[in-house]
């Protein structure tokens, strides 16, 4: 029977939000008479709201609850409760879940959806109808797992790309950014993100390169003809930006806490590279069409890599660490090595990625 009320579910970050965005446009032109929602959280808002293929958007952002819950009980219940209303209202038909585990395919059976997909991962899959078996993503990309899911469907991924649309607005917005900033047209711009790795939480310093490597970095590139380095950051991360944009010199602009999500993605579209480490900003950046430079340590870019993979797109990692990817079922270990995946990344090891992604194909 063809579906007429889709719901896809995903509580992740930007990466994996961006990662699903070939699943959803799959889903919209194989049933474009569906009604497709998308529950997701308020981090991953802005970009899903852009996604023109989605109808409805709902947002379950946990922490808002859990803050609510302590300043006023009842009103985090009723919170939660216009939530669920809403939800078994639209009398979805089928469900997509992303999430890995099971509190959401409880839900949805609660509520009556028939057919609910996801992934079997460590048995949490028992409430789904439909489920694929698996054991942590690992030797593919995400994008490749949840195009597994399509399948059951009836649905074949033809297009992976990841999709992020740009607003005239923030183009607008860019360009007077700039302008303002002294930048000229024809002046190559290099973004350089040097945090990142938000979803992470207090465990966000182990997917980032050192301060002193990005320095060492954006000094070199600062010195090729008409280049300007765009330092991009959270609020939190000024600091560490400013203190980067100072050693870099006058040939860098900090914008750390400057920008909003849709600001920056209309600034990175302009850039001819983006450096960062692992995290939303190399999704944004490919999601653009912009090459990269990503820096990998304890994660598998062969899953969690820029995608789809081309030339234009260079991942420094140490591949002879043993020890290395330590990132397995969705579960970070204790380093016991000072994390020697990053501390030994050498600048020179990224700037001759840089070359090699600015000399390379299509991004």
């Amino acid at each position: 029977m063809t579906p007429r009320r889709i719901l896809i579910v995903n509580p992740f970050g930007i990466g994996d939000v961006l990662f699903s965005t070939p699943l959803i446009r799959a889903v919209h032109h194989a049933f474009p008479h569906a009604y497709l929602a998308y529950l997701g959280n308020r981090r991953t808002e802005e970009i899903l709201r852009r996604n023109t293929n989605l109808d409805e958007l709902f947002i379950y952002e946990k922490d808002e609850v859990v803050a609510l819950w302590d300043r006023h009980k009842l009103h985090a219940l009723r919170l939660l409760a216009s939530l669920f209303r809403q939800i078994r209202h639209r009398r979805f038909d089928v469900a997509i879940d992303l999430s890995l585990g099971e509190r959401y395919s409880f839900l949805l059976a609660l509520f009556g959806v028939p057919r609910r997909i996801g992934f079997d991962f460590r048995r949490r899959g028992r409430f789904l109808s439909h489920r694929f078996a698996v054991n942590g993503f690992r030797d593919r990309h995400v994008v490749e797992y949840y195009a597994e899911l399509l399948g059951m469907l009836g649905i074949h991924q033809r297009d992976a790309a990841l999709e992020l649309a740009v607003s005239e607005d923030d183009r607008q917005d860019a360009q007077q950014r700039l302008g303002a900033r002294g930048i000229r047209a024809g002046q190559r711009l290099i973004a350089l993100v040097p945090a990142g790795g938000v979803s992470w939480g207090l465990q966000a310093h182990f997917r980032r390169w050192s301060k002193d490597g990005f320095i060492q970095v954006g000094r070199a590139l600062s010195r090729q003809p008409d280049t300007v380095l765009l330092i991009f950051g959270e609020p939190q991360d000024h600091a560490v930006c400013a203190q980067i944009a100072q050693a870099i010199g006058a040939q860098a602009v900090d914008l750390s806490g400057q920008t909003t999500l849709g600001q920056f993605i209309s600034l990175i579209a302009r850039c001819a590279l983006v450096i960062t480490n692992d995290g939303g900003p190399v999704h944004i950046a490919a999601s653009q069409g912009v090459r990269t430079v990503s820096i990998f340590g304890p994660v598998e870019p062969e899953v969690y890599g820029p995608y789809p993979r081309t030339d234009g797109h260079r991942v420094v990692y140490r591949e002879d660490l043993p020890c290395r990817p330590c990132y397995h079922q969705f579960k970070l270990p204790p380093c016991p090595y000072e994390r020697a995946c990053l501390a030994t990344i050498g600048a020179d090891d990224v700037l001759e990625a840089c070359e090699a992604a600015l000399a390379g194909g299509r991004a």
